[in-house]
């Protein structure tokens, strides 16, 4: 027998009352730490066993009572602390599950607005018009050839008027 498996039967011999078996008893006589946890738990077993509760006072009914009247002739000061007791301290717990439901249902709309709000589309980069001449001018061959026609054609044009 192991360790732990001795220390789950201490526990059920002891709270059971009931004799350990022969495997038990050798695993203790020949293991100190769980010999000495059997006898600890068995002394504090026999202390709790003598322990006497104390009797309550004579008066502690006439006082519990003086106690529970004023309690109840006190109103609380304010809405909210009439509600929370009523809350907290009523026999319905439906009341409890309904508010539950309610704060959850608030938390995810309310979650669900913001995150809806807050998302702003990414910001593209500006370029200038300059710059995206240029990046179609490089793409665009055929344009090219079509300047260079043009151009050639200006040529003429001034050459035959000189």
């Amino acid at each position: 027998m192991t360790c732990p498996e001795m220390k789950n039967n201490m526990a059920e011999a002891i709270f059971e009352s009931r004799p350990l078996a022969d495997e038990a008893r050798k695993h203790i006589a020949e293991c100190a730490g769980c010999a000495a946890e059997f006898a600890g738990l068995e002394a504090t077993w026999k202390l709790l066993d003598q322990w006497q509760a104390p009797e309550p006072s004579a008066f502690f009914d006439a006082k519990l009572y003086a106690r529970l009247r004023v309690e109840q002739t006190t109103v609380p000061a304010s809405f909210f602390e009439r509600a929370k007791a009523w809350l907290l301290y009523s026999s319905n717990l439906q009341v409890r599950q309904l508010a539950a439901g309610a704060l959850a249902a608030v938390l995810v709309v309310g979650g669900g607005t913001f995150a809806l709000l807050d998302h702003q589309p990414v910001p593209v980069a500006q370029t200038s018009a300059t710059v995206r001449d240029l990046q179609s001018y490089d793409g665009n061959a055929q344009l090219f050839q079509q300047l260079n026609a043009l151009d050639g054609d200006e040529e003429s044009a001034t050459g035959a008027s000189n």
